[in-house]
């Protein structure tokens, strides 16, 4: 699964969206004014002005779902971009008229924008009683399969037919190439490149901006030579540039990166340091770790870059926690961007943060001490499985199913009749990690009787939501005769929606085979809700079965 840095975003109003045509800035003058009349502009200004002002300005979202209507596939199509942009940020619910627009290029546009920008690289779906989660793009490509209404196709499908209908927009004027170059982008169209080179060289302002977000799509190769050009003309090109290095990051342009760790703009500086924390391995530390010694609102940014970096970072971070007391918000960021990388000799200084009066930096710890796995730490971690706070006692049960041991598990046993639900679902989730035959029946009974406190969140099994959907998915970590059956005779027939799709999801994790199985997951292909329908055909292929796309639109 995706993790990821992503960008910072802040809302900046301007005074004037300086466009290439002249025509732009008294346009906006006028209506900063008199408020928002997007309908007054020509519909590409009115896309890069709605784009520029943001979701928050009155009447920018209701624009842009007008124009997911509009005969110009350009216009719908950057619409529905925008909408994703905006989802992914902030409120998810904004993407909805899209991801369920009757026109597949609205759909595609808008799921491939929310899967680039989204931490876990997740695309969204609304499912049955008006609920929209998040969900693998795997899952969106096999309801398109089943000929679903919210099924998305691959970006270069729905593109490809659209391809001279675009190119003859980047003819146009500044706005309408932009826009089109911006789309074509997406299948490295030649006439796109040249248009954005132009733009890049000549243009200014959100002109300038969007062209440099739209030259690193595709693998299309102009960064290297467009973004650090683009860097010097004005904060909203600087702004594009780093955004651009947050989500497609390239070592070739780390030096522009450290450049803007220094620039006077706030949201330049902080995705400054997201881009070369997505450059793992291959990032320069040292600005970061000057910057990182001197007091400062970006430091937490900077702990989680470290962390992403790998195992020169985690120096850094090792360094940072044990030279002197920190902060509660930064030693527990430190400390979570340390644990893919702490070892085994970390294990005596981060359990003596086990002592810790706050809750926060006792859970961090738990976290390291799972990562490092070592049964040297089980002690440590089963002094606080009776802790007071039940994110303690969660946390310490991660880290025994991390660990592993029999003993562990046993432990872990004892902890799926806690009182609370988020210390049950990690108790389960450490059960499924140390794959525990012994366990199965007690997750059985888990699964039964233990519901959810509360509805789980974006993620159909968020471990914080459901403990039953926790352990249902542990059994298809587990497997076995007796764990499929359970999940393949009850679990698939629940009338739980979430249940019925975690247990296809299971079935494939356990990997059985057998006929009755195949069966079952095939009779789901027809099940009321799609989110069952596209995981069950996902759990069916990673079987091995395969299905004509008539076999697939006939059940």
């Amino acid at each position: 699964m995706k993790s990821r840095t992503l960008p910072w975003a802040v809302a900046a109003g301007m005074a004037c969206l300086v466009m290439a045509a002249g025509a732009g800035c008294a346009a906006l003058g006028q209506r900063e004014r008199e408020g928002p009349d997007y309908g007054a502009l020509p519909p590409a200004l009115r896309l890069l002005t709605i784009e520029t002002d943001g979701p928050s300005t009155p009447g920018a979202v209701e624009a842009l779902r007008g124009l997911l209507e509009s005969p110009e596939p350009l216009y719908r199509g950057e619409a529905a971009q925008t909408l994703a942009v905006w989802a992914a940020a902030g409120d998810i619910h904004l993407i909805v008229p899209a991801i369920t627009s009757r026109d597949p290029l609205v759909r595609a546009v808008a799921q491939a924008a929310y899967v680039e920008h989204s931490p876990r690289g997740f695309g969204a779906l609304l499912v049955q009683d008006g609920v929209i989660i998040e969900v693998q793009p795997a899952i969106l490509r096999a309801l398109d399969d089943l000929g679903d209404a919210q099924g998305v196709p691959s970006l270069e499908k729905v593109l490809e037919p659209l391809r001279e209908r675009l190119r003859r927009s980047l003819d146009g004027g500044p706005e309408e190439s932009v826009l089109a170059a911006d789309l074509l982008a997406n299948i490295g169209d030649a006439g796109a490149r040249r248009v954005l080179i132009r733009l890049v060289e000549y243009s200014e302002g959100p002109l300038l901006g969007k062209a440099a977000r739209a030259c690193v799509r595709d693998d299309m190769g102009l960064g290297p030579t467009l973004l650090p050009m683009a860097f010097t003309d004005g904060v909203h090109a600087r702004r594009a540039v780093m955004q651009s290095l947050v989500l497609r990051p390239d070592p070739r342009l780390q030096d522009v990166a450290v450049r803007g760790l220094a620039d006077e703009d706030p949201a330049v500086r902080r995705n400054a340091i997201r881009a070369l924390g997505n450059l793992n391995a291959a990032a320069r530390i040292e600005e970061l770790t000057a910057k990182l010694l001197a007091p400062g609102e970006e430091n937490v940014d900077i702990l989680r870059a470290l962390g992403a970096i790998g195992i020169k970072g985690a120096a850094v971070l090792r360094q940072y926690l044990q030279r002197s007391p920190r902060p509660e918000q930064l030693e527990v960021t430190a400390l979570l961007a340390l644990a893919p990388y702490a070892g085994r000799d970390d294990i005596p200084w981060v359990a003596k943060r086990l002592k810790s009066p706050s809750k926060y930096v006792r859970a961090a710890s738990l976290a390291v001490l799972g990562r490092i796995g070592n049964p040297e730490a089980q002690a440590a971690v089963m002094a606080c499985v009776k802790d007071p706070e039940p994110l303690v006692r969660a946390s310490a049960a991660k880290a025994l199913g991390q660990i592993g041991t029999i003993y562990a598990c046993k432990e872990l046993t004892f902890l799926l009749e806690d009182p609370r639900p988020v210390v049950v679902s990690m108790a389960a989730w450490g059960l499924g990690k140390a794959a525990s035959l012994e366990a199965v029946p007690a997750l059985i009974k888990a699964a039964r009787t233990r519901p959810a406190g509360q509805e789980p969140g974006l993620n159909v099994s968020e471990l914080y939501g459901g403990p039953e959907l926790v352990a249902v998915e542990a059994l298809g970590r587990i497997g076995g005769a007796k764990a499929v059956e359970f999940l393949r005779d009850e679990c698939l027939a629940a009338g739980a929606w979430r249940t019925r799709a975690t247990a296809c999801q299971a079935l494939a994790a356990a990997g059985d085979k057998s006929d009755a199985t195949i069966q079952a997951l095939q009779k789901r292909l027809g099940d009321p809700v799609n989110l069952v329908r596209g995981q069950a055909l996902v759990s069916l292929k990673a079987l091995g079965r395969t299905y004509s796309p008539d076999e697939l639109k006939a059940r």
